[in-house]
């Protein structure tokens, strides 16, 4: 089980685009009710890696990525500044 509420990191694929790496299914989850629940941010797809768990959050092309940082900091924050979980359904 992963800390939900680490430091979260956007990076560019070079082939992809933008991704986010997330730790586990748990973290993925969370992570992904907050960007729509939220931020009504949505990715595209997603790909885990069955040895290490590992999931990765793909976006299209077509996403802001100035308001998808801009989003990303405000998470990051957010768990940084009240060590509180968002609330999701």
């Amino acid at each position: 089980m992963s800390d939900i509420r680490r430091i979260l990191e956007l990076k560019i694929a070079p082939e992809r685009g933008i991704v986010l790496v997330l730790d586990d299914l748990e973290h993925r989850d969370y992570i992904e009710d907050v960007l729509v629940e939220h931020f009504d941010i949505e990715y595209e797809y997603f790909v885990k890696d069955e040895k290490s768990g590992i999931n990765t959050l793909y976006f299209a092309d077509t996403t802001d990525i100035i308001a998808l940082e801009k989003t990303i900091s405000e998470i990051n924050k957010h768990h940084s500044s009240s060590s509180e979980l968002y609330k999701t359904i």
